[in-house]
């Protein structure tokens, strides 16, 4: 059975509970529609035995192209769902589930931080609200969360100024605008949810600072900022920042010491958030300027304003201009991808720009909360089509974000527009609206003649602005005065559907056991390479990096931008790892590499053979074949030699062309606590000196221990990379670890018989747990007045 429809109803309903309880305008019927609305766009996923994430998209690689029934794969945009967010999102859940935090990922990369990784989501509410449900429906829940959250927060938010009714339809044009939809199950859209929570809460303690609204203005920028995507918080950080400029010195609801003390109790609010949010925040700080992505973005910066010719200009306002993508994807421009059309909210919104542009013009009403909407359209479009000027500053301070995703501020703004219109249009007449309205109607109808397209093309434009089109004909009726209640509950209907049209095919529905099938291939290198002990590698496209990751199994590759980037520079360099491809292919078979990284199966594609014979095939069916590197080493090891090189260049060089690992490593720095240790590590040791041993006495992903005999001074060396928050303790003492062979964990012994464990425990995250959990107490006394800071 699929409880979905069960859990999220529950969970929504009491929200809305506690959100009345606290004084928050938002009737029962209206959380009931927003929940209606949800279950009926996700009622397959919801209710049945089905899933809406891309899992076909996995029916075209091996093993599982040659056992599954091949079917045509229903969206090529969203594969990052599976080959990223479905993964991180398991492992995330199995720890939870197994008592743990979800520190570390060992099952990628030879393991980095997994809780560093933002989109792993690890300290979502959602994640964890959703853990009693088995992953596929998991992510099904979450989708419907995500939306009903940011519907009911951008209500909140739009009932501050106008109707029930128009803020409904803004809130309903911000839930199913085309970024939430089409990133439904990505962290864009779990830290988008919160956007008109943290924009609203802003506006509440400006209004009237109180105990209570510093404490809801600090969650709701803790929940934005652990949810996922730091771009999108820093996005909506910007946004936040013109809001607030625009309400304290052009709006000005407050002036003098009281602005002062407005000033101060936001002050407040953003210190405890930072702190809230500080679990995640910390070990992300620790891990970024180590990651693969900050080191690629140095050499190669985001390019700005990939879409900015006419038609990506065009499909910021209408994404369907041209066919309903995916579906017609063939015959649509090249520019109509999941980054370029993500930017619409419906048409009213387009045209509610120039409408209220002119009823400010004519009212002379510069003040009013309309005219910060239609000055930061301009300025969102600058930056995302680099206009000169607002565009280079933005950058600048912004260099390393995807700022084209600025798209979801123009829905957020479109939609609040659309709010405004309509509840301009109950109180004065539509006038505004028709000529907003009647602007963009002959905008689309102009674009389809003028704009260069063949005949076919010319057609399909037409009939994707049908939608759009039928929700301008519809705003007609609100001419009837008698009827405009009435008519504006038909505007809302057109508008669902003009939505919902836009964006129905991106999220396909598909049966639940289409979720990561297992096959024999997997299931024998489960039984010979559990992820403690043993690690796998796929060639070419076998077992793509991430997707073993469902199967418990260890990859030395690793799909991931939080990945360690001394580490993916090695696989670069030693064994030509295309690394900066979005789909990361090993190819060599021979390195010796394989040995050190702990690399027992190697994956190869059915019907593959590796020339070489140096592995023994062990499997062999139609999903595939594995081979056996006889010369595995084990996860720890201690080595005989010990070769010190401080100058970078010549270490770099020495690495690059070292083979014997299992008996040498390679270190650029070596501190020493006496002559017998320098002399240990830096004398050339005869072949039959006596060697150290080691036995792994028991392993887990981020603990194991071990019993060490060693003759003399001794290197262990491991094949697990280096990152703060791994541990050693040599017979209960502390030991300093060290970094070997370039970018791997390493630790010393001396001569003796000696009892290891080595641990991964971040320091970092339990002290930033802590101080989250003293400033959720002091917000809390500040909730209740027992804190008074004002």
């Amino acid at each position: 059975m699929n409880g979905t429809w069960i859990l999220v109803g529950v969970v929504y309903a009491i929200a809305v509970h506690i959100a009345r309880r606290v004084g928050a305008r938002f009737p029962w019927r209206i959380a009931a529609l927003f929940y209606l609305l949800v279950l009926i766009f996700l009622f397959r996923p919801m209710t049945g035995p089905y899933v809406n994430v891309p899992a076909d998209f996995l029916t075209n690689f091996p093993p599982w192209s040659s056992i599954v029934h091949h079917t045509p794969i229903s969206n090529f945009e969203l594969n990052d769902v599976v080959m990223q967010m479905v993964p991180w999102a398991h492992q995330v859940r199995d720890a939870y589930l197994t008592g743990h935090f979800p520190l570390w990922n060992a099952l990628s990369g030879s393991g980095y931080p997994l809780l560093a990784n933002a989109q792993s989501s690890a300290l979502s509410p959602l994640r964890i609200l959703t853990l009693p449900l088995p992953l596929g429906y998991a992510f099904t829940a979450e989708a419907a969360m995500k939306m009903l959250i940011a519907m009911s927060f951008m209500f909140g938010f739009c009932r501050r100024r106008w109707s029930e009714l128009p803020s409904a339809i803004g809130a309903v044009c911000f839930g199913f605008s085309s970024f939430m939809i089409v990133w439904l199950h990505f962290p864009h859209v779990t830290t988008a949810a919160w956007i008109p929570a943290a924009i609203l809460s802003i506006d509440l303690l400006i209004e009237q600072p109180s105990g209570r609204r510093i404490a809801g203005t600090a969650a709701a920028w803790a929940l934005l900022l652990i949810s996922g995507h730091p771009e999108t918080a820093a996005h909506t950080a910007f946004v936040a920042a013109l809001f607030l400029i625009w309400i304290l010195f052009v709006e000005r609801p407050v002036t003098g010491r009281d602005a002062l003390r407005s000033i101060g109790a936001l002050a407040v609010a953003a210190v405890l958030a930072t702190i809230l949010a500080s679990p995640f925040l910390v070990p992300f700080a620790e891990v970024l300027h180590k990651s693969k992505r900050f080191q690629e973005l140095q050499a190669r910066p985001i390019p700005v304003a990939y879409w900015r010719d006419w038609p990506a200009i065009i499909l910021l306002f209408e994404p369907h201009f041209l066919g309903h993508l995916p579906e017609d994807k063939a015959v649509a421009w090249p520019q109509a991808s999941a980054e370029s059309i993500t930017s619409f909210a419906g048409v009213i919104g387009v045209g509610a720009w120039l409408g209220l542009l002119l009823r400010a013009i004519r009212k002379k009403s510069w003040r009013q909360r309309e005219m910060f909407f239609i000055l930061v359209v301009p300025i969102l479009l600058g930056i995302i089509l680099a206009w000169p000027g607002v565009s280079t500053l933005f950058h600048l301070v912004f260099k390393f974000a995807a700022n084209d995703r600025l798209r979801l501020m123009l829905c957020f703004t479109s939609a609040a527009l659309t709010a405004a219109i309509v509840d301009t249009v109950l109180v004065e007449g539509p006038l505004y609206l028709f000529i907003g309205n009647a602007a963009t109607a002959t905008a689309l109808l102009l674009l389809s003649k003028l704009v260069p397209l063949s005949p076919v093309m010319r057609d399909l434009s037409l009939l994707g602005v049908l939608p759009s089109l039928a929700v301008i004909l519809v705003s007609l009726l609100l001419s009837l005065d008698r009827y405009r209640l009435q008519a504006t509950c038909i505007l809302f209907v057109a508008i669902i559907a003009e939505l919902w049209s836009a964006t129905r095919t991106w999220n396909p529905v598909l049966p639940v056991d289409s979720m990561f099938p297992s096959t024999p291939l997997i299931r024998f290198v489960q039984k010979g390479a559990p992820s403690m002990k043993y690690r796998v590698v796929g060639i070419s496209g076998m077992l793509f990096p991430n997707t073993q990751a469902m199967y418990g199994l260890a990859d030395i590759r690793a799909h991931d931008p939080m990945a360690g980037g001394r580490y993916m520079g090695i696989l670069r360099g030693l064994a030509d790892y295309a690394a900066e491809e979005y789909f990361e292919t090993w190819s060599n078979t021979e390195t010796t590499l394989l040995n050190y990284l702990n690399v027992k199966y190697i994956l190869v594609e059915p019907g593959t053979e590796i020339e070489k014979t140096r592995h023994r095939l062990v499997y062999e069916w139609k999903d595939g074949r594995v081979y056996e590197n006889p010369d595995v080493l084990p996860r720890f090891f201690p080595v005989r030699n010990v070769i010190l090189e401080f100058r970078h260049e010549r270490f770099v060089r020495e690495l690059l062309k070292h083979t014997s690992w299992s008996d040498t490593a390679i270190l650029d720095r070596l501190p020493v606590d006496n002559d017998q240790m320098r002399q240990d590590f830096l004398r050339a040791w005869p072949l039959n000196s006596p060697e150290a041993s080691m036995t792994i006495v028991s392993a887990s992903d981020t603990d194991y221990t071990m019993h060490v005999r060693a003759p003399r001074y001794t290197m262990i060396v491991s094949s697990i990379p280096f990152w703060p928050g791994w541990h050693v303790e040599q017979n209960g003492k502390t030991i300093l670890t060290r970094p070997v062979n370039g970018a791997f964990l390493g630790y010393t012994v001396p001569p003796g018989e000696w009892n290891v464990r080595v641990y991964y425990r971040p320091t970092s995250f339990y002290l930033a747990l802590a101080a989250a959990a003293i400033a959720a107490v002091v917000g809390g006394l500040i909730a209740t007045e027992r804190l008074r800071l004002m």
